[in-house]
């Protein structure tokens, strides 16, 4: 599985269902390929990163 995050300041925000970024990884949108991660993270300005 595969998360958008973007670095803010000090603290991570992870990407959730919604479209936003938000400090909780609990809430983070999991992404089932990296391509389609990869898209994502371009729409929104993130980076992706593998979670197990």
């Amino acid at each position: 599985m595969w998360i958008v995050y973007k670095q803010v300041g000090l603290f991570t925000h992870y990407l959730d269902s919604s479209g936003n970024f938000q400090p909780v990884l609990e809430k983070a949108r999991k992404f089932p390929s990296e391509p389609m991660a990869e898209i994502m993270a371009k729409q929104h300005g993130g980076s992706i990163r593998k979670v197990n």
